[in-house]
């Protein structure tokens, strides 16, 4: 059998993944009926039938994304002056509830004025494509659910299973996130689902004394040791002392997510960066590794300047499965929705091995048998046509770059 010439072939990828090619009628019509996705401002005039609307055009814009969500409904939600009508979604692996968020321009940080602000909160400005974000942080069912087959413990926790799941750390959480098919938000997103459109301190408003009804944080039941120590407990009464709260137990914020401020701080997807490193425009990552992870939202143990919209925590580096984590942690799953055109358009499969081809390609495969799950990916080329690639899912973790897989190409950026 006559074998294609490497080159030739990469050539032919390219020509064959030309969006003015591939693209029909009916992807531009949904991709316009996308456009309220683009911007929250914009998002946040919908009324309810709109974003019905806008959820079945999700659906056709992303078909394999969402194939492990159900979509069940459109809800109103209102905090801090904000309001929108939120499209919830079921993710059937975990059970849990996500909802859809828009992307849109938002500043990151604080204003120079906020009480207890620092000097790592620099406002700036920050670009983000729509994602879906789980309602609650993953609770101990929705972790029992997928970590025996990610070799992680599922079975050693206590109390409810809607307690959120906690004690784990960024690695175990990039294991979990790995097997579920899902993800967890960059601080960019974090703070964006946390403020749902707000510029306050908190997401409720400016007013900390209304955070008794939207966050389990140190509170006046804590132990003697707890209530005298400066920062950590304030003077009211939440009902939970030093100790983690079922899920949804507080009010939501204006996307309709609970416990964005307290009950356990939420680990991030990126590493700890100063401001003047700058994002990357729609998932609002940091690249790098500064050897420092990091988390949001405050605790149960933290008082209200610790759970501020644009507080960050320093987590060490936590490098490894079962490392970095204390009871104090737990996190939120996400998924990415890229608003490029190559995600609504109908693509064939290519195969590809990376010891060849030169192409920097977003993927995953599946342990151990290295079969491919097909995701949508942007072929890139590289300069040398012969380096083995760095591959990473399209959740960003790291995959073996030496063995062949199935890759579904798309236009190039």
């Amino acid at each position: 059998m006559t074998r294609t010439h490497p080159l030739l072939l990469a050539l032919l990828l390219v020509v064959s993944c030309n969006p003015t090619i591939t693209h029909s009628a009916e992807d531009h019509s949904v991709a316009s009926g996308m456009d309220a996705l683009k911007e929250r401002s914009t998002y946040a005039k919908l009324d309810q039938p709109a974003v019905e609307a806008l959820a079945r055009a999700a659906k056709a814009h992303w078909p394999q994304e969402l194939s492990g969500f159900t979509y069940r409904r459109v809800e109103r939600f209102s905090a801090g002056g904000v309001s929108h009508w939120m499209s919830i979604w079921l993710h059937g692996k975990t059970g849990l509830e996500f909802v859809l968020l828009p992307g849109g321009r938002f500043q990151m940080g604080s204003p120079k004025g906020e009480a207890n602000r620092r000097e790592d909160e620099l406002r700036h400005w920050v670009t983000l494509d729509p994602f879906l974000i789980a309602r609650t942080e993953c609770t101990q069912d929705a972790w029992a659910r997928v970590a025996g087959a990610a070799d992680l413990n599922s079975g050693s926790f206590d109390g409810s299973p809607q307690l959120p799941v906690a004690g784990i750390g960024p690695v175990d959480v990039e294991l979990w996130c790995r097997e579920a098919l899902l993800t967890f938000p960059t601080e960019a997103q974090w703070e964006y689902m946390c403020r749902g459109g707000t510029t306050s301190a908190w997401a409720m408003g400016a007013e900390k004394s209304d955070l008794v009804r939207f966050g389990n944080l140190g509170s006046a039941e804590c132990s003697k040791e707890w209530t005298e120590m400066a920062g950590i407990t304030e003077p009211w009464s939440d009902g939970y002392g030093n100790h983690t709260a079922e899920v949804g137990r507080f009010a939501c914020n204006s996307f309709g997510l609970f416990d964005v401020h307290g009950n356990l701080n939420e680990w991030c997807r990126d590493y700890y960066f100063g401001y003047e490193v700058a994002v990357e425009k729609g998932t609002g990552v940091r690249p790098g590794n500064s050897g420092e992870r990091l988390a949001r939202g405050g605790n149960f143990g933290g008082d209200a300047s610790a759970a501020r919209s644009a507080k960050r925590l320093t987590c060490g580096s936590g490098i490894a499965p079962g490392g970095g984590g204390n009871h104090g942690f737990g996190f939120r799953p996400s998924l990415d929705l890229p608003l490029c055109a190559a995600m609504a358009s109908r693509r064939r499969v290519v195969e590809i091995d990376p010891r060849i081809w030169c192409f920097s390609l977003t993927a995953c495969v599946r342990e151990p048998d290295h079969r491919a799950e097909t995701w949508p990916v942007t072929a890139v080329p590289t300069r040398d046509p012969l380096r083995s690639t760095r591959r990473r899912d399209r959740r960003g973790l790291q995959i073996d770059s030496d063995k062949p897989f199935s890759a579904l190409a798309g236009p190039l950026s």
